[in-house]
């Protein structure tokens, strides 16, 4: 008889570990507010259950009598699964560590009581007042609870950031956000596991985003040019692990680079989304970090051996009400550049690009993976020129 995994959600960015975990031999279940989630096809087990209702979840856990639970580049469910996991005593973090590092007000609190370098900051509810607030700009406005990109703004002024209040409010659950300093460098994001209170740094990823006021990604690429501050990051992360006391969980740390000094924005304890997790870092080191994460998750130690590679995503980003003229012909391009690993478009012909202001209203990409990260930058520029003219026609 197989042991179960509980996998909380079966939105897209779930499918891939849900097929990892029926390669690894284990059961499925899969739980999702939304009946018609896309992870329902590839479940073994699927349950409609409401992302607040503890009491149903705990009773659907003890139910199927779980080896582990997971879940993938969502932050929503973390909280509920430290109550679930204590309950069963599974492995994962504890409410607490989760709960700091979660919630960017408490988080960024934590880094100050403990030196760690950060973006300085203060939350507020609800409008406020510009006139009285004495920032040194640009500044960043971000819901406290909230991921995806969605209501991060870059203000150079006051008359900017009250617009900026508006529209971060518009997507925070409580009414609470921050307002911090904007940090100038470059945007990476480590991709890590924590197993025995130990951190193991898999791969190190460059972001590229939309210009401001949004902080949109429209691109990883790994390995980092910043590779050879890893030793540095990974005991910074280590530090982060041992004052919060977070353990047996994947880390998606957000990180600023200027001139070599490290800045923590924030971390997720969970998978990184966007390609990052499902392709990326088995495509540059030859490394499942979902296999991993499941054998943290049934108690079972981690093992792995890197290779050297690159991998990138590149989503589409063709500027602002052009039409869609011609359909994609994907053979063309994927026959002249075999490095492509998937692509894909959301629009239609007759149908308008759209400004992205969050990941959600991304519409296509394009995931390249060779030997070295140059050679896929230059690649990625010709073939988006290509699909730009088969498109538009330009």
């Amino acid at each position: 008889m197989k042991d179960n995994i509980l996998v909380f959600g079966g939105g897209t960015l779930q499918c891939s570990i849900i097929n990892r975990i029926k390669l690894a031999g284990y059961t499925s279940i899969v739980i999702d507010p939304d009946p018609n989630a896309p992870g329902k096809e590839l479940a073994d087990v699927f349950i409609p259950v409401g992302g607040q209702d503890y009491d149903a979840t705990l009773d659907l856990a003890k139910q199927y009598r779980l080896k582990g639970l997971v879940t993938a580049a969502t932050d929503k469910p973390i909280l509920m699964m430290c109550r679930i996991a204590e309950e069963l005593d599974l492995p994962f973090p504890s409410y607490q560590s989760c709960d700091t590092v979660l919630d960017k007000a408490k988080f960024k609190e934590f880094l100050k009581e403990n030196n760690l370098p950060h973006a300085k900051g203060q939350m507020f509810t609800g409008e406020v007042d510009v006139k009285g607030l004495d920032f040194t700009f640009p500044v960043i406005t971000k819901p406290v609870v909230n991921s995806g990109s969605r209501g991060v703004i870059k203000a150079h002024n006051k008359e900017e950031l009250a617009l900026a209040i508006k529209e971060t409010l518009q997507h925070s659950r409580d009414g609470n956000y921050l307002i911090e300093e904007y940090i100038e460098g470059d945007e990476i994001s480590v991709e890590a596991l924590v197993q025995h209170g130990k951190v193991h740094i898999l791969q190190l990823t460059d972001k590229i985003v939309t210009p401001p006021p949004y902080n949109v990604e429209l691109g990883h690429i790994q390995p980092s040019r910043f590779m050879e501050l890893k030793p540095e990051i990974e005991a910074l992360i280590q530090k982060i692990v041992d004052y919060s006391g977070l353990n047996n969980c994947a880390l998606h740390p957000e990180l600023k680079i200027n001139s070599g000094k490290v800045t923590v924005i924030e971390i997720g304890p969970r998978l990184g989304g966007d390609f990052i997790t499902s392709d990326l870092v088995p495509l540059s080191t030859g490394v499942s970090i979902e296999d991993q994460l499941l054998r943290i998750a049934t108690g079972r130690d981690i093992e792995f051996t890197r290779k050297e590679a690159a991998a990138m995503v590149s989503f589409f980003d063709f500027g602002e009400r052009f039409t869609v003229k011609n359909a994609l012909d994907k053979e063309l391009i994927l026959k002249d550049f075999p490095g492509i690993t998937s692509l894909h478009l959301d629009k239609k012909i007759g149908e308008e690009t759209n400004r992205i202001t969050d990941s959600l209203n991304r519409y296509g990409h394009l995931i390249l993976t060779g030997t070295h990260r140059d050679n896929l930058s230059e690649q990625k520029d010709k073939i988006t020129a290509l699909i730009d003219q088969c498109l538009f026609g330009n």
